[in-house]
């Protein structure tokens, strides 16, 4: 059975999509087979960031009833990933009811190792149906300390509703002599520290170009923290590398 894994965070901006697309990519690449889900329903980008952009499918039609969600999963152009896009334009976001994501993800669990949910920040009605697809979930926070205070509440309302908090990733240290030390947030946080993403200009390039950056640039210091992080999901999950990166 697979893994079901929500991404998500207190404030919009702190890196869920970046962490979902470089988990996912680094998980396909040590031989799972990964599931990632655009559960944004309202700021959806995730399908941007993995070179799919012209799909015809949705999640968003999926929850508005014209379709199944087998017709929405996309195979990606990277090894062993699946993508369920969302949808971008208004039209289909007010026929989607956010309520159908937990009955209409979790069926997915025995079909794949790992299911990643790119979930909207905060705890509003759609984020709490996109984080409650999951039965695990990794919080994404920047070092600045009401990033920080947020997220903390968003992980404890989800323990509270009984997900597994398995950590969270600092995400863009070292951009600012102001940012929060690892230490001090994991100690506000109350959950493990999973990985500290460092502030890499490769991250902002490899987005721009539309590539992550596990792809565009395996050997920079970003990358090399998202296969951490996939490695440390991994051992978390109890499983074993299939293959070498």
């Amino acid at each position: 059975m697979g893994r079901l894994i929500s991404i998500a965070s207190g404030k919009g901006g702190t890196g869920k999509t970046t962490t979902t697309a470089n988990l996912s990519i680094a998980l396909g690449k040590m031989g799972y087979k990964v599931l990632a889900i655009d559960a944004d329903l309202t700021m959806a980008n995730l399908s941007l960031v993995m070179g799919i952009d012209d799909a015809e499918t949705t999640i968003h039609d999926v929850l508005a009833g014209t379709a199944q969600i087998n017709d929405a999963i996309y195979q990606t152009s990277y090894e062993n990933v699946y993508l369920v896009p969302a949808a971008v334009d208004w039209e289909h976001v007010i026929k989607a009811d956010p309520r159908r994501l937990p009955e209409t993800i979790k069926p997915l669990k025995p079909h794949y190792d790992f299911i990643i949910i790119d979930c909207p920040a905060g705890l509003q009605m759609d984020a709490m149906n996109a984080m409650m697809s999951g039965e695990e979930v990794i919080l994404v926070t920047n070092p600045e300390i009401s990033c920080i205070t947020d997220t903390m509440k968003v992980g404890i309302v989800l323990k509270k509703a009984g997900l597994a908090v398995l950590g969270f990733v600092l995400n863009r240290y070292g951009r600012s002599d102001n940012d929060i030390p690892p230490e001090a947030a994991e100690e506000v946080m109350e959950v493990p520290l999973l990985v500290v993403v460092p502030e890499d200009p490769k991250v902002r390039e490899a987005t721009l170009e539309g590539i992550p950056v596990v792809e565009y640039a395996p050997d920079s210091d970003g990358a090399k923290a998202f296969f951490e992080l996939a490695e440390t999901v991994v051992r978390i999950a109890g499983f074993k590398a299939r293959v070498m990166r």
